[in-house]
């Protein structure tokens, strides 16, 4: 060691966090670097450390640098907690990362507990600004925005990186990893891994678009197969959720990493978090029963909507036949088929949005392993809807703190072409939709919450199916709940 700490903040993203963790894979990315060029990276994770406080003033005593990431909604207030206790307790320079922060680095950086924001990857950036801070020289820093003598400054874009298998593997020493949990999809330990990045399709509402530009890139197969392997061996996990936007983007790689994990014979069950309609509906049966064969359980699939004039708005390339024809076909391979819609887009109308809940109905029925889950439209920065969203109203907001109150449960707020009626049906599909199905239970690791889950599933269908939201008083119960583990939570961790 060199004698330099860093310390990074995973900030919490909400009440939902209680339902269970998943690695910060976005820190472990970035501290890979620093950490094996001999700096002393320390990760604090504020979702599972009930006395995050303490343990950062501690490490800020000798603390050379100091970071978080950012994703638009919850998580930024919890970053900025953060932050301002650093300021508060140090003189130790804040540098802020992420999404959020790189769609929108000159508002953050407007921020008074903010010193620098690094715009796009940070796998290389963390280390290279940490060298320029030692040579006192931050210009050497593409993708930088930074305060110098009041003024705010920045260096030249930040390029995307091309090979992913030069990447280091995550630095897991950092981070109790018994402490954290992928999804359940069968007995035993889960991890998360992440093998691409970006993606090639231009729906009008992900981030992707500006983020990644619309580029895909991903790891080879072998690169891939080499990840699974070692945690597996490390840590003896047999589920392995790919936490990749598009695993799929490339279908070669997909068959490849597939006939590796059969030749190698790796005793694993796997889920993806990203992989789209139409190209499932490319795959033939062969390859989708080669996957099942090497382990693949689930997929979890973006419809957006029932309604096709609504799903041509985002750009998704599929009908609402066509998925219905997947799901009929996906059922003899995959136990676990999840579906997502978004709801109060701009322009939806509220015959649009029963479309929607008919297709969702139709899909169960046919599947009834499927999970559909709601989701209230959050207008994301820079993307083709946010500009629709405030043609019709959409107040953008002009700090932090305001966007900090904007996400996928509360966005229906912040919509003003949204009337009464439209967003209490948001509000009621969103929460029940949730619970519809019991299979929803292996997205959420805790037993107090799959519980609860598994009681409320009968009247949860209920509302759903005939869009009842008067008197939502489980929502009321859940809310409690929540606010009242918690407590108890944090109580436990001051024993």
């Amino acid at each position: 060691m060199n004698g330099k700490k860093i310390v990074i903040v995973q900030p919490k993203s909400g009440p939902w966090d209680l339902a269970g963790q998943r690695p910060p894979d976005s820190l472990l990315a970035i501290s890979a670097l620093p950490y094996a060029s001999g700096y002393d990276v320390r990760i604090i994770d504020q979702r599972i450390d009930r006395k995050w406080k303490e343990s950062l003033k501690r490490e800020l005593k000798d603390a050379f640098l100091f970071g978080t990431t950012s994703m638009t909604g919850p998580q930024i207030k919890y970053a900025l907690e953060a932050s301002k206790f650093v300021k508060e307790n140090s003189y130790v320079p804040v540098v802020w990362g992420g999404i959020h922060a790189s769609l929108l680095p000159e508002q953050t950086i407007q921020n008074r507990y903010i010193d620098m924001v690094v715009c796009g990857e940070g796998d290389y950036a963390l280390l290279e600004l940490i060298k320029a801070l030692e040579q006192d020289n931050l210009l050497s820093v593409k993708g930088l925005y930074y305060k110098q003598n009041g003024q705010i400054r920045k260096t030249p874009e930040r390029d995307l990186i091309n090979n992913l298998d030069k990447l280091l593997d995550f630095p897991y020493k950092l981070i109790n990893i018994q402490r954290y949990h992928g999804i359940n999809l069968q007995e035993g330990r889960g991890i998360t891994l992440i093998t691409s990045r970006g993606c090639p399709y231009r729906c009008a509402f992900c981030y992707n678009t500006v983020y990644n530009k619309n580029r895909w890139r991903g790891m080879s197969a072998k690169r891939v197969v080499e990840m699974i392997k070692r945690v597996t061996k490390e840590f003896g996990v047999k589920n392995i959720f790919f936490e990749d936007d598009n695993f799929c983007a490339s279908v070669e790689r997909f068959e490849e990493i597939i006939d590796r994990i059969l030749e190698e014979k790796i005793d694993i069950r796997w889920g993806l978090l990203g992989v789209r309609a139409d190209t499932l509906k490319r795959m033939s049966d062969n390859l989708l029963a080669k996957a099942v064969k090497a382990g693949c359980v689930s997929v979890d699939i973006g419809v957006e909507s029932g309604s096709n004039r609504i799903i041509d708005l985002v750009i998704k390339g599929v009908t609402t036949q066509d998925i219905i024809g997947l799901n009929k076909r996906l059922v003899k391979f995959f136990p676990r088929t999840k579906y997502t819609f978004i709801m109060g887009l701009p322009t939806e109308t509220e015959s649009e949005l029963l479309e929607s809940v008919r297709l969702a109905l139709r899909l169960i029925k046919d599947n009834p392993s499927a999970l559909t889950l709601f989701f209230a439209f959050c207008a994301y920065p820079g993307t083709k809807l946010f500009n629709l969203a405030k043609e019709y109203g959409f107040k953008e907001p002009n700090t932090l703190e305001e966007w900090a109150d904007i996400n996928y449960e509360t966005a229906f707020l912040f919509n003003p072409w949204l009337n009464k009626k439209m967003s209490k049906m948001i509000q009621n599909l969103g929460f029940t939709s949730f619970f519809i199905n019991r299979n929803t239970q292996y997205k959420i690791n805790s037993a107090f919450f799959r519980g609860l889950a598994l009681l409320y599933q009968p009247i949860a269908k209920i509302r759903f199916e005939n869009n009842i939201y008067s008197f939502p008083v489980e929502r009321w119960l859940v809310a409690f709940l929540i606010k009242t583990w918690s407590r108890i939570s944090v109580k436990l961790a001051n024993l």
